[in-house]
């Protein structure tokens, strides 16, 4: 598959990247692009990490302290690299080292949320000029909370003061293409963007043209959004978007998506009916120094696709 955007975009799909057995357990984790350029997930049938070569050859795994690898992101401390895991079953964000080692842990007691408000976080993304933390509770208060590198709380994002209050804030991003970063809010359920500067204050919004939106990476002046809705869309340094990728939309009426349903009633995996080139539920996005984009998916069984861009 490729495609051509107006700025000459083009990509071939690469299905069953890091080629994993498929899984029986339900796949809801993340992937990120680590310092030296592999790539980070998740799997679906254990707590652990999976670090892969571009081309998708396992160089290691590793035990991590967590439920669920919901969301992953690699950041870089006083010269060494750290991972932080946001995970959305045993409701908590931790600090690993590049060998699956608890550094330090964020839990309910850690957040001005009140005792009757769920929490339960879902994406975390490091400021790599400050060192700020932010972290999404998008399955529980749906707000977004700010560290200090001394994770002391800083404040709250509800998106009262922006397009409106978030519903299910997915996912939150520090973007470093601009002088300035920019925080990104994933408001999923309301199928918008909403952006913000580093103190809070609502800078704009992408409103229109998303169909969930759940994560996001960069690379060079663009920026990627990965739709929970079956597609992935690219936007240029103004967030207009200038292309969509895999878009299966089709898949979304099936009955029991993101999975299928079994002679039995049961939920079954959807990966023997998704044709190359198409996405049934993209959860998880990064996206590496050369313009190659890898997706993971939220079904039963382990679905990686990298998106291989062409010279």
């Amino acid at each position: 598959m490729s495609n051509l955007s107006p700025d000459n975009l083009r990509y071939t799909w690469q299905d069953n990247w890091g080629g994993f057995a498929p899984a029986e357990s339900f796949a809801h984790h993340g992937i990120a692009v680590m310092a030296d350029g592999r790539v980070l997930t998740g799997l679906a049938d254990e707590p652990t990490c999976v670090v892969l070569t571009s081309e998708g050859e396992t160089v290691r795994r590793f035990p991590v302290p967590v439920a669920n690898t919901h969301s992953l992101e690699s950041s870089v401390e006083g010269g060494k690299e750290v991972i932080w895991i946001t995970d959305n079953v045993d409701c908590q964000v931790v600090k690993v080292d590049s060998e699956g080692a608890l550094l330090a842990r964020l839990t309910r007691d850690d957040f001005p949320i009140p005792g009757d408000v769920r929490f339960c976080p879902t994406g975390t993304s490091v400021n790599p000029v400050t060192g700020e933390i932010w972290i999404a509770d998008g399955y529980g208060s749906s707000t977004v909370h700010c560290f200090s590198s001394q994770l002391e709380h800083r404040l709250t994002l509800t998106g009262e003061y922006g397009l409106g209050h978030f519903r299910q804030p997915h996912s939150v991003f520090v973007d470093t293409r601009r002088e300035t970063p920019r925080i990104y809010v994933a408001d999923r359920a309301n199928d918008r963007v909403q952006v913000f500067d580093s103190d809070g204050t609502y800078l704009s919004g992408i409103a229109e043209n998303l169909r969930k939106p759940s994560i996001f990476a960069t690379f060079e002046r663009y920026l990627v959004i990965g739709e929970l809705a079956a597609r992935v869309v690219v936007c240029d340094e103004e967030d207009k978007i200038i292309q969509t990728l895999g878009s299966g939309e089709a898949h979304l009426e099936k009955e029991g998506w993101p999975n299928r349903i079994g002679p039995g009633g049961e939920k079954v995996s959807p990966l023997d009916d998704i044709p190359t080139g198409e996405f049934n539920s993209p959860h998880g996005v990064c996206a590496d120094g050369d313009g190659n984009i890898y997706v993971s998916e939220w079904l039963i069984g382990d679905r990686f696709t990298k998106l291989v861009r062409e010279s």
